[in-house]
């Protein structure tokens, strides 16, 4: 079957457009929560999905600032890792060698604000060797920290979130 030179074309842009689109998803957020969304005033647990350590170092400690307005915030218990609640913070430690390279979830129990609001949880993630902060909330940031919808849906990764200068 012979194809014009057109439709090669628009099917060497296609290609083109999809090794980009699979080249950029690396920039997406690596730490998801779930569910994504809860409802005000109610008890919740969000598991927060840790898809890497850094780089090829695996992670010893991830610490989340509670955000403003939740209350009652706890770490769900996790086998191999010490949990605790320090001032502002849920703070999960590997006393021992760490394995997690790759995937891996952490859960939090919380109540959440009795408003409509976006819950940003900022996490530094500590590493044999490096760190990554998940704090930055600006439009198009490398290391987003994940946020959560009270009363509505949480904004896509590429919008900015309205009260990013106050978390």
């Amino acid at each position: 079957m012979h194809r014009s030179p057109l439709v090669r074309a628009a099917d060497g842009a296609l290609l083109t457009l999809g090794i980009v689109v699979i080249a950029a998803a690396p920039a997406a957020a690596h730490v998801e929560p779930d569910p994504s969304r809860v409802e005000p005033a109610t008890e919740a647990t969000v598991v927060f999905a840790v898809e890497h350590g850094c780089d090829e170092s695996p992670t010893t400690k991830l610490t989340f600032k509670i955000p403003k307005g939740v209350k009652n915030a706890q770490p769900v218990a996790k086998d191999g890792w010490s949990s605790t609640t320090r001032r502002k913070t849920v703070v999960f430690e590997d006393p021992a060698s760490s394995d997690l390279v790759e995937d891996d979830e952490f859960s939090i129990s919380f109540t959440a604000p009795n408003r409509t609001t976006i819950l940003a949880w900022k996490i530094v993630q500590r590493c044999e060797e490096g760190t990554i902060r998940w704090i930055d909330t600006s439009d198009g940031a490398e290391n987003p920290p994940p946020r959560i919808g009270v009363g509505k849906d949480a904004p896509e990764e590429h919008e900015e979130e309205p009260e990013s200068e106050h978390g």
